[in-house]
């Protein structure tokens, strides 16, 4: 052990520990061991709104609120046996009978013969912090119920965009149909005009039927409605299906669409929102690659013990800093050829959901704006030993 070197020790005998006592803000009080008052300094007279005369030979309890009567005794009981004094939030009663919160600390006083005769209790105000603490809170409260309003409120508007979306499909299945009835000439003949006007509201439809299509899907994802028919299917067969419908807009856009499948993997998936998925990504694809010259890769193989899709063009491409964002609902890369070619933002954004829903991943990859595009998706595999279906 250190010992105190001679001029620390003058510095000590020079410290006068009860005038640190007496002039500390911190309000202090000195006890017997059945808890009487037997010294305070002026910070815990003023705060209790006595004079120190009316406080001396008080009982602890006497300055207690009633709640933390039962703390104290209990502590009071420990300290007699253990001598230790544990910090503890004890509530302080003025003379007026208003109460505030106090932190509790303090040591024990023994005599020449080292016997437990009383402690120095010290107890730090807490009043401020639980006027912040609760202010907080009040605000946390307030924040939790609009929250809770607000979702409220964006699940009535989820559902009533649903109900709206449904009918709002309903008149336009017997629109299209007529048109492409008229349009087959099943009805009489038509002239070159008449043919041109039909087909312009057949186009309409058709793209009216797929945004709504696409905001109820996003609706249905929002709410965890998403339904999936899941069956153990072949992705090459999905994916070549897929490729059959989109043919002709290719053929007629003069872009090769070029494939690298392997037979034997399989997945337990929806194949409609499957097919829905790829058809989607071959449409943006030939949305904004270049007549003639544009090509788009489909491959499909395992990695990683998952299957993997890719769908490459070499089109426009994305810059860097839309890439994380693509998927996003309602958001739209601000191109000339996004402008010319329309679309609400949602087409991508429930792939999302669809992908999500499979227990999969999808994600976008560019180099940058004219370098073209690549989309992957992963899938879990379906280990199983069955015919290989004939791809074409």
């Amino acid at each position: 052990m250190n010992k105190i070197k001679p001029k620390e020790k003058k510095l000590e005998d020079k410290i006068d520990y009860r005038q640190i006592y007496e002039s500390s803000p911190v309000l202090q009080r000195t006890i017997d061991k059945d808890g009487f008052i037997i010294s305070c300094n002026t910070s815990y007279a003023k705060k209790l709104g006595y004079t120190k005369k009316q406080i001396i030979g008080k009982s602890i309890f006497d300055h207690s609120a009633e709640k933390s009567i039962n703390v104290l005794k209990s502590e009071l009981k420990k300290w007699k046996k253990t001598h230790e004094i544990s910090l503890k939030e004890i509530w302080l009663k003025r003379k007026n009978g208003k109460i505030f919160p106090t932190l509790l600390s303090g040591a024990s006083v023994y005599d020449v013969k080292g016997n437990l005769i009383g402690r120095t209790i010290s107890l730090i105000d807490l009043t401020t912090m639980y006027l912040v603490r609760n202010k907080m809170q009040a605000k946390e409260e307030l924040v939790s119920k609009q929250l809770d309003e607000l979702k409220k409120l964006n699940l009535i508007k989820d559902e009533f965009m649903a109900m709206i979306t449904h009918e709002l499909k309903t008149p336009l299945a017997p629109i299209k149909g007529y048109a492409d009835i008229l349009l087959s000439e099943a009805l009489g003949p038509l002239n070159p005009t008449q043919k041109e006007r039909l087909e312009i509201i057949r186009s309409s439809s058709n793209s009216l039927l797929k945004l709504i299509s696409d905001i109820l899907d996003s609706q249905k994802i929002e709410l965890g409605q998403l339904v999936l028919h899941k069956e153990i299917q072949s992705l090459s067969q999905i994916i070549t299906e897929s490729i059959d419908r989109m043919k002709p807009s290719a053929e007629r856009k003069e872009i090769a669409i070029t494939t690298d499948l392997m037979s034997a993997l399989f997945c337990y998936c929806d194949k409609i929102r499957l097919q829905q998925v790829l058809t989607n990504l071959i449409t943006n694809a030939l949305d904004f690659i270049p007549k003639q010259t544009g090509t788009i890769l489909i491959k499909s193989y395992k990695e990683d013990g998952m299957a993997k899709i890719l769908v490459k063009d070499n089109g426009i491409g994305i810059a860097k800093s839309d890439l994380e964002q693509i998927f996003v609902k309602f958001y739209q890369v601000d191109t000339k050829a996004t402008r010319e070619h329309g679309g609400t933002g949602l087409g991508l954004s429930v792939c999302k959901g669809i992908i999500d829903n499979h227990g999969g991943k999808i994600w976008a990859e560019s180099e940058g704006k004219g370098k073209g595009t690549s989309v992957h998706i992963l899938l879990p595999i379906e280990d199983i030993s069955i015919p290989i279906r004939s791809v074409r």
